[in-house]
């Protein structure tokens, strides 16, 4: 009888145990606080995912995360904030097209005197610059004494060959800008433009002389294929020439076709002198932004955190 009164008060014991540890709220207000602070960490815990994500490099899937987290708070203040992340995202991935579009929804949800329009304003003009289309930075850049605007604008200048504007431009915002290393970039940049003088560019005189052998002005253009291409045929024109043929078509034929072959290919030659030079210019200014590229002067601050501090 005392084994079976002990076995039914622990039961009853266990029964009500999970009972006591459950949170006893109040009122209805209680309990809506309690779910306000469930789901606050929740949001925060997803924008810190995306954050870590976009810092990884794990930028699809930062671009999922964003997605979600607009999905689950539309409304949110962070919306431009995480616009802006996508646009990043995508960015990084050469999508330059979806980039551009969503730093405009970013741009469009903020003032135009935030430091979040600047942001988005000087990646929208960099996009632009990366995709060659020089013209739009100019529109966009327009009359400013903003450094970084300014030194956007020179690199759409050096890139599009207007070297004396390019200098000008990088000489204006080095004169603005406090960042030393800035200014030494920039005196960089300055120096480049001044050099360009100093390419050796083709000169129509040897262009010629090496035209005298079939391909041979090609060769000094460092036009490959073209110059392959001409000494080939024209060694196949002139060992018909040589063998000759029965007829006057056979005989004639081959020495009209080699004269006209070898006489345009020297005439090509020195047509090709001011395409050559440019694609020389093209490929020096290639060459100065591989370690003075306008990246380096993308340090101004971003929207690009989720984490309000």
């Amino acid at each position: 009888m005392l084994k079976r009164f002990f076995f039914i008060l622990i039961m009853w014991v266990v029964a009500l145990s999970p009972l006591s540890a459950q949170t006893t709220y109040g009122t209805v207000a209680d309990l809506e606080e309690q779910w306000k602070e469930y789901t606050s960490y929740q949001k925060e815990e997803l924008s810190s995912f995306c954050d870590f994500l976009f810092e990884q490099g794990h930028y699809e899937r930062c671009v999922v995360a964003c997605f979600r987290y607009l999905f689950l708070y539309p409304d949110d203040p962070l919306t431009p904030n995480v616009y802006y992340k996508i646009a990043r995202s995508y960015e990084e991935q050469g999508k330059y097209e979806l980039a551009t579009d969503y730093y405009s929804k970013s741009q469009n949800e903020v003032q135009p005197n935030s430091s979040e329009f600047r942001a988005t304003k000087y990646r929208l003009i960099y996009l632009n610059l990366m995709q060659g289309d020089y013209d739009t930075v100019y529109t966009m850049v327009g009359s400013t004494k903003d450094p970084y605007l300014i030194t956007l604008d020179g690199y759409a200048k050096f890139n599009d060959l207007k070297f004396d504007e390019a200098k000008g431009r990088f000489d204006q915002a080095r004169r603005i800008f406090k960042s030393k290393e800035h200014r030494r970039n920039l005196t960089v940049l300055m120096k480049a433009c001044d050099n360009v003088e100093k390419l050796p560019n083709r000169d129509p005189v040897k262009t010629g002389l090496f035209g005298i052998f079939p391909g041979g002005g090609r060769v000094y253009l460092q036009d490959w294929i073209p110059a392959v291409g001409t000494f080939a045929s024209t060694t196949g024109l002139a060992i018909q020439f040589f063998t000759g043929g029965p007829t006057v078509i056979t005989k004639w034929f081959p020495r009209i076709a080699l004269v006209g072959l070898y006489g345009g290919s020297i005439w090509g030659s020195m047509k090709g002198i001011e395409f050559a030079n440019r694609e020389r210019e093209i490929r020096y200014t290639k060459r100065v932004q591989e370690k003075y590229g306008p990246g380096l002067f993308l340090d101004f601050p971003e929207p690009v955190s989720l984490i309000v501090r």
